[in-house]
């Protein structure tokens, strides 16, 4: 796909994985189920403002919560994008599961910390966003005389205060792996050192022995002393 000019409308940006071997089935990666009709649609999308047709303002919000959700970790207040599904029926009600799941990350109440839960229902929101303008395609030609952003809720947590618990949170977490990762070097070195005591001890015991039947040959002290206690085949 030829990339797009820069557009001030950052919702019309594409930033799939580099490494296409690694690209997952995502819009993201533009491996999307529908992901022609999604470019498609993503490209007919206003610089600025609210869309000029009923289905171009609900692609609007649904685009809105997948960038963030990509781009920016759900930081920001996407909510009347979320509850605007509702009330255009891309979402039966707030009881849905996709919403029930979407909702609490765009108010701040949860946090997304890479949760596989909420990559499923945001590629699922997708999907049913774009089945649905594919089913209702007289929306295609309705006016719009509607903002998603009237829709929007009051955050629990301010999207600062959300970057700022996400970054201590992987902080910890790079911590928490390295700390690891010291205490396993530790434990292997520690582990080698007893292997190679034991070992070596076994090794002199078993050349005491040799010595004390009267044989000449003398077994070696070999830097792989395990062979001595327990030989390796030969094919």
């Amino acid at each position: 796909m030829t990339a797009l000019a820069p557009s001030k409308n950052v919702q019309k940006q594409r930033k799939p994985n580099p490494k296409i071997d690694e690209r997952q089935n995502v819009y993201w990666d533009l491996r999307g189920r529908y992901q022609e009709e999604y470019d498609k649609r993503l490209d007919a999308l206003p610089q600025y403002g609210e869309g000029a047709t009923k289905a171009c303002e609900i692609f609007r919000a649904a685009t809105k919560l997948y960038y963030d959700f990509w781009n920016n970790g759900m930081v920001n207040n996407t909510s009347g994008a979320v509850n605007f599904l509702v009330v255009a029926g891309v979402f039966h009600s707030q009881k849905d599961q996709d919403f029930a799941v979407i909702h609490p990350y765009t108010i701040g109440s949860r946090i997304y910390l890479n949760e596989m839960g909420l990559r499923s229902a945001m590629e699922r929101m997708l999907d049913r966003t774009v089945a649905f303008l594919l089913a209702n395609d007289e929306l295609d030609t309705l006016p719009n005389d509607t903002n998603y952003l009237d829709f929007s809720q009051q955050s629990e947590v301010i999207n600062l205060d959300r970057c700022t618990m996400r970054n201590i949170h992987f902080l910890r977490m790079n911590e928490s792996v390295a700390s690891t990762a010291e205490v396993a070097a530790a434990e292997v070195e520690a582990t080698d050192a007893k292997l190679m005591k034991t070992h070596g001890a076994k090794a002199q015991d078993c050349i005491m022995k040799k010595k004390k039947k009267g044989k000449k040959k003398r077994v070696p002290m070999t830097k792989n002393l395990v062979n001595i206690i327990r030989p390796i085949s030969k094919k």
